[in-house]
């Protein structure tokens, strides 16, 4: 029988076993316990008058450091980067790859932009972030039990590990930081320790964590965290910002370095970003924090991935997570486009386009359209073997924009660049002979068909156009001004659309004017009109 017990040292970790029929203290100690020493105490400390006849239902208090255990291993489950092993005993410094072990009392470093997951033994995992040193401290399984004990000491750095259910009250599994220490029996959650200024944080997305500093115990439920200073106990429970917006980002991404923009932040916050190959972000192959919601990161193959956004409060604790699987499709890289230019007006009905030779390129494919999604296409074609192509239908007039997108050599289709836009204007209005009088010049233009054009006249005294006498909008085809004294005068005219877009001034023309009011009207040279424009 068993009277009531208790434990042998204040707050130690014990095993309550159940008895059932058959058991004794001796077959027990056989069985569980590090030898039968140990059956006297085992007597003494629950008050049992007979060791050899145990109540069935009855429970036995065993501290759990009187258990006989074994030592487990842990293996790397996945590995993104670089990772070394510093063995415990030896200090032996090796590269960790995929299913390699990791003992007792070794530690664990992970470089700049790698990460890796380990699995314990009770299939407990843990993924560690970059640039991280974890030790692994105690693993053991109690003999001819389920239950386990592992203790983590996170030196530096950021995992995130999730702990399978435990089963039995000697079952442990612990992470201490220089600040921190966390128990739990069965969860998800992350851990981060600071090098310099020893501050750790915890934060929990799902069960329950119990940490503890200087004395002070602080449960934290699901959707919580906190942050332990040295010589502090672990603030009350913060809230997790919730999840942010991802569904503006872009699903594929086509540019590199990688870009694209998140909701803005308010104040004092700011992002955990990650890019991982694997759904389960073991394998992270990106990871920043980021003052701003402008996010650039670094070159990633073209593959596909998944992206996840968490927002970081004022207290340095990361939130809860925003996942979306995302592509990268950047190369072959699409070429530079070199005409028309950004926004340039093209008189041709037929243009003619041109962007950058490129190297290993096999063909270019060019579209133009009406808007800047392209879903209103004018005209496309694939597979062109030059970097020039001439429209080989009519463009009407209006707004337009192009792209080009490479083919590699093994016929791998690249992202299109950017769209750049341009439009299809009219030919520059051309000046008619003026009617010259005492009292005035008539400057005419023939008129075009479009609606709601204005013109904007230009007289000088110079061919340049630097020393100007008229410079005047018009909203017909014509300008009156007054009787101008002999000489030589230069005049221009262009285009300005409804939308405010300004065509190119069409060719000068030369009026000269006598003293006796005679005047000629000539035509200057095209290359002269050029130098003017």
């Amino acid at each position: 029988m068993v009277a009531s017990s208790y434990p042998s040292h204040a707050d130690e970790d014990e095993w309550v076993y159940e008895v059932i029929s058959g058991d004794n203290l001796w077959n027990l100690a056989e069985k569980y316990l590090i030898n039968t020493s140990f059956v006297p105490r085992i007597q003494m400390l629950n008050r049992i008058s007979d060791p050899l006849h145990l109540e069935p239902g009855s429970q036995i208090h065993i501290p759990s450091r009187w258990l006989a255990t074994s030592s487990t291993v842990a293996k790397v489950l996945t590995l993104q980067g670089k990772a070394e092993l510093v063995e415990h005993d030896t200090g032996k410094v090796s590269e960790l790859h995929l299913d390699s072990l990791v003992m007792e009392g070794d530690s664990v470093h992970t470089g700049a932009n790698s990460s890796l997951e380990l699995k314990f033994v009770d299939g407990s995992t843990l993924t560690l972030m970059e640039n991280s040193q974890l030790t692994l401290k105690n693993m053991v399984v109690f003999s001819n039990t389920d239950m386990t004990n592992t203790q983590l000491e996170l030196q530096e750095g950021r995992l995130e590990t999730k702990v399978a259910p435990k089963t039995g009250s000697a079952s442990q599994y612990k992470i201490s930081t220089p600040s921190s220490v966390t128990s739990v029996r069965g969860t998800n959650y992350r851990v981060s320790a600071e090098p310099f200024s020893r501050i750790s944080r915890t934060e929990v997305l799902q069960g329950g964590v119990a940490v503890s500093n200087q004395g002070k115990t602080r449960e934290i439920p699901k959707g919580f965290g906190t942050l332990t200073s040295p010589n502090q106990a672990p603030i009350a429970p913060v809230e997790l910002l919730a999840a942010p917006d991802v569904s503006a980002v872009p699903k594929v991404l086509e540019q590199l370095p990688i870009h694209f923009s998140l909701p803005p932040l308010s104040d004092q916050q700011s992002y955990r970003v990650q890019i991982s190959s694997t759904a389960d972000f073991t394998k992270i192959v990106f990871d920043q924090k980021s003052q701003t919601a402008d996010i650039r990161g670094r070159d990633l193959s073209d593959a596909s991935y998944f992206l996840r956004v968490r927002r970081i409060d004022e207290h340095g604790i990361e939130g809860l997570n925003a996942d979306m699987p995302i592509t990268v499709n950047a190369k072959p890289e699409p070429p530079f486009l070199l005409e028309p230019k950004p926004d340039a007006g093209v008189t041709e009905e037929r243009p003619v386009f041109q962007w950058a030779s490129q190297k290993d390129i096999s063909n270019y494919h060019i579209q133009i359209a009406r808007d800047k999604a392209f879903k209103q296409i004018v005209l496309e074609q694939r597979q062109l073997d030059d970097v020039k192509f001439a429209a080989d239908k009519d463009i009407l007039l209006g707004n337009y924009y192009w792209r080009v997108a490479s083919v590699d050599e093994k016929n791998t289709d690249g992202p299109f660049s950017d769209a750049q836009a341009f439009k299809r204007i009219a030919q520059p209005p051309v000046l008619d002979e003026p009617d010259v009088s005492d009292e005035s010049i008539v400057i005419r233009t023939r008129a075009t068909a479009v609606p709601g054009q204005k013109y904007l006249f230009q007289m000088a005294k110079d061919e340049g156009f630097k020393e100007l006498l008229i410079n005047q909008e018009a909203a017909e085809p014509q300008l009156k001004v007054g009787a101008q004294p002999p000489g030589t005068y230069y005049i221009r005219v262009k285009s300005i659309d409804r939308d405010g877009f300004v065509g190119p001034f069409g060719q000068v023309q030369m009026l000269e004017i006598s003293d006796n009011g005679i005047y000629r009207w000539l035509l200057l040279l095209p290359l002269l009109a050029l130098i003017a424009i």
